[in-house]
């Protein structure tokens, strides 16, 4: 009997993903053989339906049964996750060994001089003596998967570097109450090393001594331009160097290399899909 993949695509990804414009999603029809890829819009009717109807992929949404899969980038272009949930923190990759002894120093070299220019950008980079702060969302709520909460993350860094400034930003895709910009004025009035500022991320990255953020993408961005981490809450990444070839190229989906269908394929048959 056909198995049915039931997938869940905001606009306009939906009606890309159907018209075959997504390499992923042709990939992913490779690699299920003999299965029907059905797209639907990413509501919230849709996905209180998923369960009944068998299979399924969300995008960046919590599954709520095991038959049901969460789809998610890789941070970046044409890397991509299968998981058994949405919390980056829980992902296979996060609880996965990482040996750096494994990795070839000159095969991590030659990944990050290919793609530290296509994921960061080309160009000098400095250390200019001050810190990138950027803040994602509930800046008052320390939540579960967070060591303190992103008020308490300003002021534990603010008192830990009182020479150094350092400069937030907050996210283009969030939005914030007017006690998170009431919270945010009175940090600013409090410290005097710490400012919001409205600049390019990649900016920042390019001129920061250090990163320090809950587990933002940018964290992992500034690993392409050398600059460490401080993470305040879980992540699924969390080294340089050779971790970024291994995180990259041999623990997501690279949509694009000629391994790809049989990665996809491998996930599926991991989280018990059957196949065949």
């Amino acid at each position: 009997m056909a198995k049915t993949l039931h997938i869940y695509l905001n606009e306009p990804m939906r009606t890309r993903a159907e018209a075959g414009e997504i390499n992923l999603f042709s990939k992913m029809a490779q690699a299920l053989a003999g299965w029907t890829l059905r797209f639907h819009e990413d509501t919230k009717a849709e996905r209180q339906a998923a369960p009944g109807r068998g299979y399924g992929l969300f995008h960046m949404q919590e599954p709520p049964v095991p038959t049901i899969l969460c789809l998610r980038r890789a941070y970046h272009y044409p890397f991509w996750r299968i998981e058994k949930t949405n919390e980056r923190w829980n992902f296979d990759v996060a609880r996965a060994g990482f040996d750096a002894a494994q990795v070839p120093p000159e095969r991590a070299a030659a990944f990050f001089s290919r793609w530290m220019p296509r994921v960061f950008r080309e160009g000098p980079v400095f250390r200019k003596g001050f810190v990138f702060m950027p803040l994602q969302g509930r800046l008052l709520q320390h939540r579960s998967f967070q060591s303190q909460s992103p008020v308490q993350m300003i002021e534990t860094c603010a008192k830990a570097w009182p020479g150094m400034p350092i400069k937030a930003t907050l996210h283009p895709k969030e939005t914030y109450s007017p006690a998170d910009h009431q919270a945010l004025r009175a940090m600013a009035d409090r410290f005097a090393n710490f400012q919001l500022v409205s600049a390019d991320a990649k900016d920042l990255l390019a001129d920061c001594d250090l990163v320090a953020t809950q587990n933002s993408a940018a964290a992992l961005t500034g690993f392409f331009a050398q600059k460490p981490a401080i993470l305040f809450a879980g992540s699924d990444f969390h080294h340089i160097a050779a971790y970024l070839l291994w995180f990259f190229q041999r623990q997501s989906i690279n949509a694009g290399a000629a391994n790809a269908v049989e990665k996809i394929r491998a996930r599926f048959a991991a989280h018990g899909f059957p196949l065949f």
